[in-house]
């Protein structure tokens, strides 16, 4: 069989977790089918389909056994679910991402690794459980493997599939075949935008043939068009993507004069809308109009207003200061003396802790009480949603918070067999990746691949590109 790229493999697992996929049940009037090889995938929600690799394709569980796949949020994993003498079933569970016990047909005393399985000079290795040991039955036998590809040119199981894109899902309607067309949100209401084959014009489809109201797209016909399993319209003009109307151009407001006061009093009553710098400890901002703001300037770090706006005198550092409940403004200087961790001594003002992303020093900044809000255009230092303290050498060299509850990773790592990323039993596993704005100073594990930001549906839990392991306590 073929297979596809790994790192197009990984678009489409994150597309599945972000959307629950799941194989097609069969319950549109649209007939869908993959390749040899591989599953129609539905996404939740979503009449979008793709194929996915069959996992139980050349039954990896042994001639004469029984393969069968579970669903989870990472895709479609192989389960033996019957194994046949000489052949003994174990099953394992090994964390990220095998989340249920997932069973395996082997033969008992023989090391999975020797022979080596993986063709074409593929690495042989051994799945290690959540202690990071090699998974073994009772009499010891290594019984889980996984190939390395990378320097083989191939993919797959066993290193033996060649490196191809995914294949389109063929759909047939009426006794139409052709690949599915792709489906676009141009429509509006309950109807589906679905694009030509030129990519570049699209038509709706408004219902399915048995009147569900429920939208979904259909085969490319042989002339590129999209045919729609119920009713349907050609938007006059069908340009694809639709062309975005100008803006209204807006009248420009004349600046106050004389004592500009604060934005929304005095001569700056027409420009109610602090806008702040992005992620700036001096608290710089501008003022806007009643359309407000609309985001930051690209690569400058300065507010845009949407409408109109107002500068006022050095950016409002030296103006009039604002009311302190909330608190608008920064501190003039950084916290003196003892400063303290997050929350505590003379930075008792910034109580969140919001960490590196992938970071396995650690190190942090201190946001006040609106918290984090993801991360700087590097996608490393946290953005503090509102005001924001640096501590010394990013809180490496600060003093310690306090212990309840705990407000930062571990000093050392924790003893016996579960190790610390990157040691120990741990030492598949040496990125370490926090959780996001997590005030205990949680994280997972994962393996060389690293990280890739975080999970939904509130962005907080990392995720591993490939594998991963979670000590326990999640690290603390």
């Amino acid at each position: 069989m073929v297979a596809f790229n790994n790192n197009v493999a990984f678009v489409l697992l994150a597309l599945l977790a972000l959307y629950g996929a799941k194989p097609a049940q069969g319950q549109s009037p649209v007939s869908l089918s993959c390749p040899p090889g591989y599953l129609v995938q539905a996404a939740r929600n979503v009449p979008t389909y793709t194929c996915t690799t069959d996992p139980c394709y050349e039954n990896p569980c042994g001639p004469g056994n029984t393969c069968d796949y579970f669903q989870n949020v990472f895709g479609v994993i192989a389960n033996c679910t019957v194994c046949n003498p000489p052949y003994t079933r174990s099953a394992y569970v090994i964390g990220f991402p095998y989340l249920v016990p997932t069973g395996v047909c082997y033969l008992p005393g023989q090391d999975v690794c020797n022979p080596n399985p993986c063709q074409n000079g593929g690495v042989c290795s051994y799945r290690t459980d959540g202690s990071g040991q090699p998974v073994t039955d009772e009499q010891g036998t290594k019984f889980v493997f996984q190939c390395n590809c990378s320097s083989t040119g191939k993919t797959g199981r066993t290193c033996t599939d060649e490196i191809v894109q995914t294949p389109r899902p063929t759909a047939t309607v009426n006794g139409v075949s052709g690949p599915l067309a792709f489906p676009a949100g141009v429509c509006g209401g309950t109807s589906i935008g679905c694009i030509y084959a030129d990519g570049n014009h699209y038509l709706c489809c408004t219902g399915t043939a048995s009147g569900t109201g429920f939208s979904e797209c259909g085969p490319l016909g042989p002339d590129g068009v999209p045919v729609c399993p119920g009713e349907t319209f050609t938007p006059t003009p069908n340009d694809y993507p639709p062309p975005v109307p100008a803006p209204t151009p807006q009248p420009e407001v004349p600046l106050p004069t004389g004592d500009q006061g604060v934005c929304g009093s005095g001569p700056a009553a027409d420009f109610p809308f602090r806008c702040w710098f992005n992620n700036d400890p001096q608290g710089r901002y501008v003022c806007c109009d009643a359309g407000g703001c609309n985001g930051f300037n690209p690569g400058l770090g300065t507010p845009r207003c949407r409408d109109n706006g107002y500068v006022p005198p050095n950016n409002g550092v030296g103006g009039p200061t604002p009311p302190s409940t909330p608190p608008s403004t920064p501190p003039s200087t950084p916290p003196s003396g003892d400063q303290g961790v997050c929350g505590g001594g003379a930075a008792s003002d910034f109580p969140t802790r919001c960490y590196f992303n992938n970071d396995p020093l650690g190190r942090y900044v201190c946001c006040d009480g609106q918290g984090c809000d993801g991360f700087n255009a590097d996608n490393l230092t946290p953005h503090c949603k509102n005001f924001g303290y640096v501590p010394p050498n990013n809180g490496l060299s600060g003093p310690t918070p306090p212990s309840t509850p705990p407000s930062g990773p571990p000093s050392g790592p924790p003893s016996g067999s579960q190790g610390v990323c990157g040691t120990g039993g741990a030492t598949d596993f040496p990125v370490r990746c926090w959780f996001n704005s997590d005030p205990q100073g949680r994280y997972v594990c994962c393996d060389n691949d690293g990280c890739n930001g975080f999970n939904p549906p509130d962005y907080s839990f990392p995720r591993c590109k490939t594998n991963g392991y979670v000590p326990p306590g999640f690290g603390v």
